[in-house]
């Protein structure tokens, strides 16, 4: 399968849509405890869930207090890490033969005391983040190397009732994640992404739009 390069000049309204959320609208709050799942994002209006049914490994964590004044009362307050084991994996709920929008977004928070995020970012991208970097892989295709960015995302075919998204250790320090989101995309869009080939996002740029926060 190979992992091409998409560059996305707006937010997809049929991609982004928080009116119904079927079983393949996903939005996983990474570290969050079971008995907090399905809260609704205030902006968005979007529920999230907990990665506990999606996930067997890995540990639960929150970022420092001192940091969370940055994020507000949002989704990037958790996360898991994966110290042991070199390779772990969500598995997430699919369709074969739908195509989809899948995104890891990434908030250190020294979380682990390491002040990995210290000079800056606050996301992946702070000073630190020099000697922290690990790999992403769609299935059994390498997708992106995370060490700078704050977000990834891929648009892939589904070929069975559910994809492997994996974090690789690659001796660069502990992988991490704040957020999972799949979102099944109309059959129009993206056209050339088929079930042998993939994208990954290099840019998103919001074109002619006033808003600060956008959703769709």
């Amino acid at each position: 399968m190979a992992l091409l390069v998409l560059v996305a000049a707006l937010v997809l309204n049929t991609a982004l849509h928080a009116a119904a959320q079927p079983a393949d609208f996903l939005s996983i709050d990474c570290g969050l405890e079971a008995n907090y799942s399905g809260y609704k994002d205030a902006d968005t209006g979007i529920a999230y869930v907990s990665d506990e049914p999606y996930v067997d490994s890995g540990e639960n964590h929150r970022i420092a207090a001192d940091q969370e004044s940055r994020w507000g009362d949002t989704n990037l307050r958790t996360l898991r890490s994966f110290p042991s084991g070199v390779r772990n994996c969500y598995a997430l709920p699919t369709r074969a033969g739908t195509r989809y929008l899948v995104r890891l977004s990434f908030v250190h928070g020294n979380y682990d005391g390491s002040n990995a995020d210290a000079g800056g970012g606050g996301g992946v991208g702070g000073g630190g983040w020099s000697t922290l970097s690990f790999d992403l892989y769609l299935g059994v295709d390498r997708w992106a190397t995370v060490d700078k960015d704050y977000a990834h995302e891929a648009v892939f075919v589904a070929w069975a009732s559910w994809a492997p998204v994996c974090l690789i250790n690659t001796g660069s320090g502990t992988p991490f994640v704040s957020v999972v989101e799949l979102r099944p995309l109309d059959d129009a869009l993206y056209p050339s992404v088929m079930a042998n080939q993939s994208m990954a996002r290099y840019v998103r740029c919001s074109i002619g739009d006033n808003k600060e926060f956008i959703t769709r």
